[in-house]
């Protein structure tokens, strides 16, 4: 005779729907505390958190400690409360820089342009290297800027690149310069790393970079930090211009453009002024 299969009892069906579903119950506990997190400003208690989501505070923090190890959230000194952490922070601005960015900042750099007749770019950080996301320039230029949206450029010699490097951590600056070198383009060209960290010194301290002919002799360029609402830089905007010298009354004014126009972007994403990461 056929030997019988074994019943599956109810209370086994029932712990095995429940094994199935724990793990979506997790993440979506994890999503609700992320999003809680995201959209706060400062810190939040365990117990806002907890009231917030509608869960016990034993099973927020249980979550919050796994999500502080993956640097997902970061708790505050002395029991202060929690809030994003660096790996949440930096997916959200890299999602703002390349989804977002380049349709918002559009019609500001589109005005740029027309106050200073002068092309006008933006570009992100992408492994080693910069990459313009958004670029307008003038219908009249007698000259133009070799640059399209995808171009790659090195971060050495770029306004951009020394922009979008500057608050970097200087052991990721070196990790840079150890995989993509320090090429010469023109005379000008920064070609060490010591010469390189003290010109991204002079970024922070002053808050905006410098391209004198250090990629393309012909051209200045000036660039400007684009924050995120947390303060982390995301992106950077440019203004290039052919045979401007760095003392001149014109060089200024594209200065004061860049960095007001970078601003603006800035607050449209959610940054505050005075907001550091």
């Amino acid at each position: 005779m056929p030997t019988a299969k074994p019943r599956t009892s109810t209370a086994d069906e029932t712990r095995s729907d429940a094994a199935a579903a724990s793990p979506v119950r997790a993440i979506e506990r994890t999503m609700k505390i992320l999003r809680a997190l995201g959209s706060s400003t400062g810190y939040v208690t365990l117990t806002e958190l907890s009231q917030s989501i509608d869960l016990h505070k034993s099973t927020v923090l249980r979550f919050l400690r796994t999500l502080e190890q993956g640097g997902f959230v970061a708790s505050g000194p002395g029991g202060k409360g929690w809030r994003p952490g660096p790996v949440f922070l930096d997916i959200k601005s890299r999602a703002i820089a390349e989804q977002d960015l380049a349709e918002i900042a559009r019609p500001l750099m589109e005005r740029a342009v027309k106050e200073t007749n002068e092309t006008v770019q933006m570009a992100i950080l992408a492994e080693t290297s910069i990459v313009y996301i958004a670029k307008i320039e003038p219908l009249d230029a007698p000259l133009r800027i070799n640059t399209q949206i995808g171009t790659r450029r090195p971060v050495h010699c770029t306004a951009l690149g020394k922009v979008l490097t500057a608050w970097r951590d200087a052991a990721e600056v070196d990790a840079i310069i150890a995989e993509a070198g320090l090429a010469r383009y023109t005379d000008a060209t920064i070609t060490s790393a010591q010469a390189l960290h003290k010109a991204l010194a002079k970024v922070r301290r002053d808050g905006h970079g410098f391209d004198l002919g250090e990629f393309n002799q012909l051209v200045s360029c000036v660039a400007a930090p684009i924050r995120g609402p947390d303060g982390r830089v995301v992106a950077g905007l440019s203004i290039s211009s052919f045979g401007q010298s760095a003392r001149s009354a014109r060089f200024a004014e594209l200065t004061r453009q860049a960095i007001a126009t970078a601003e603006r972007i800035s607050e449209r994403i959610g940054w505050k002024p005075g907001t550091k990461p």
